[in-house]
């Protein structure tokens, strides 16, 4: 049973669906699998409760829209769950455990699918590397001494690490897309309003977004036909019923009439790795080979993305984590006096990283700064929408790799804060103009002794998530790239 740990959700669908394979032993054979490994990874906090249900038979019927069933799945630490603790990676939440899950949760409950268990996370999402964790960092499964990327740390390694067919994330500014470059898998951003943020805990609330880790993009179109519907409970969601994502990223791609296009400054010699680069290079090749059109684009603002970025999400973070003040969450705070109350708690329950972004919201929001920052990076983040516009006019799909490197070594990059908001420097404009975005492995480059995965990211324009799947599940059959398990792995699996 261990061997089917290693397959992607799709394979396994029609099996359960036929009583071939036995649902409630895949689910404790994941579990244990899972418990047994993550003293090594460090990538759940908080496991979930199995005690088996009876058969039941999945609906494959050609006119209901085949979604994610009965299989087992893990949640960032940042989703809402009934009974079990969330935490958002935050002392200040320890103990916390809602009595009502999010909506996407829910969703995935009412398709009979497994909840593993949470997965570890930098703290409310801070952060693009998994080391701002209040319970330490998620080490990368393709090399241990490795991070796994952020915030979505523990999700991307769960799958990565076969301890989870599918798992939830979030991406603010490539927290779904850069820890799934740096494990090896296929990281997913939907288009902002696709799946409804209600029961995530917030910290950029109009660059947050759920998403999804997978083994394969036919994985991603699955999780979305289950988790996509109209929420009453968020005013932004925007999905809509009767999209079949599914079905839709299975037909073919007329290679010979698709636009591709490549953006300059993300293909700097001097910003991206020389590794990197090359890989990229033959997945635009693959392209061209199929029939592919390429145009180079120029994306003169690229350079203000990351500024725009960090002053808008420190803003909305400032704001969304005001609530936390000792009185409705986290420990009882010390201190006679309100303000020293509110001092008490807060300077115990954040992290450094936290602190940090708080105090440049509070400063940009601040009289006498707020036209100097914070409403210039809103009309920046107006110009990057333009922009982005503009080069959908002429082409379909935009090609670009999803991280400047592969994953960096735990604790490496801790002392220089500027260094690490820079791994950002790929992603930040999809969130920035509404976009969505796919990574998926595109082959290994060489660190020390060790193989790791590289990846490219496949952007299309907002609410274009249908064709953005149908060019990334054709794509993979294009490539000689498919999921394979790190050796490690492999070997706890005894295969």
């Amino acid at each position: 049973m261990r061997d089917l740990l290693a397959r992607t959700a799709h394979e396994l669908l029609e099996e359960i669906g036929s009583g071939d394979l036995d649902h409630n032993a895949l689910m404790e054979t994941q579990l244990g699998f899972a418990r047994e490994i993550d003293g090594e990874l460090n990538g759940f906090t908080a496991w979930a409760d199995f005690q088996g249900e009876p058969g039941w038979e999945l609906d494959l019927s050609p006119d209901r829209p085949q979604g994610l069933s009965r299989m087992p799945y893990a949640a960032k630490d940042l989703f809402a769950t009934r009974g079990l603790a969330t935490t958002a990676g935050s002392r200040i939440l320890e103990g916390y455990a809602p009595d009502f899950d999010a909506s996407v949760v829910g969703h995935l409950r009412e398709a009979r699918n497994h909840l593993v268990g949470k997965t570890n996370m930098d703290e409310f999402a801070m952060g693009s590397s998994g080391e701002n964790s209040a319970y330490g960092p998620t080490r990368n499964p393709w090399d241990r001494t490795r991070v796994a990327g952020g915030s979505s740390s523990g999700s991307a390694s769960a799958v990565a690490a076969c301890q989870s067919f599918m798992a939830l994330g979030t991406d603010t500014g490539g927290s779904i897309r850069i820890p799934a470059s740096f494990c090896g898998v296929v990281g997913y951003r939907p288009t902002y309003g696709l799946l409804s943020r209600y029961g995530m805990v917030a910290y950029s609330s109009s660059c947050d977004q759920a998403g999804t880790f997978t083994r394969s993009t036919l994985d991603a179109a699955l999780a979305m036909n289950t988790m996509s519907h109209p929420d009453p409970l968020d005013s932004t969601c925007r999905a809509s019923e009767g999209i079949d994502y599914y079905q839709s990223a299975k037909q073919a791609v007329h290679w010979n009439k698709l636009r591709v296009g490549t953006i300059r400054q993300f293909s700097d010699p001097a910003k991206i790795d020389a590794a990197v680069l090359a890989n990229y290079e033959r997945s635009l090749d693959i392209l061209r080979e199929a029939g592919a059109s390429i145009t180079e684009l120029d994306f003169s603002v690229a350079d203000y993305c990351i500024p725009a970025y960090y002053v808008i999400t420190a803003a909305e973070c400032s704001s969304n984590l005001a609530r936390y003040d000792g009185i409705r969450y986290g420990a009882e705070p010390e201190g006679r006096e309100l303000l020293e109350r509110y001092i008490d708690v807060r300077s115990r329950g954040f992290g450094e990283e936290v602190k940090r972004r708080v105090l440049l919201g509070t400063y940009v929001l601040s009289s006498g700064y707020f036209d100097a920052y914070y409403n210039r990076a809103r009309a920046m983040r107006a110009e990057i929408s333009r922009s982005m516009a503009e080069m959908f006019s002429q082409v379909d799909v935009i090609l670009c790799p999803t991280s400047p490197n592969v994953a960096f070594g735990i604790g490496e990059r801790m002392d220089d804060p500027v260094a690490m908001y820079m791994s950002d420097l790929c992603t930040v404009f999809v969130n920035l103009a509404g976009l969505c975005g796919l990574s998926m492995p595109n082959g290994f480059a060489a660190a020390g002794d060790e193989q790791l995965p590289t990846s490219v990211q496949f952007v299309c324009p907002g609410f274009h998530d249908s064709l953005l799947l149908r060019i990334c599940a054709q794509f993979e059959q294009l490539s000689d790239w498919h999921y394979t398990p790190p050796a490690w792995v492999l070997k706890q699996l005894g295969a």
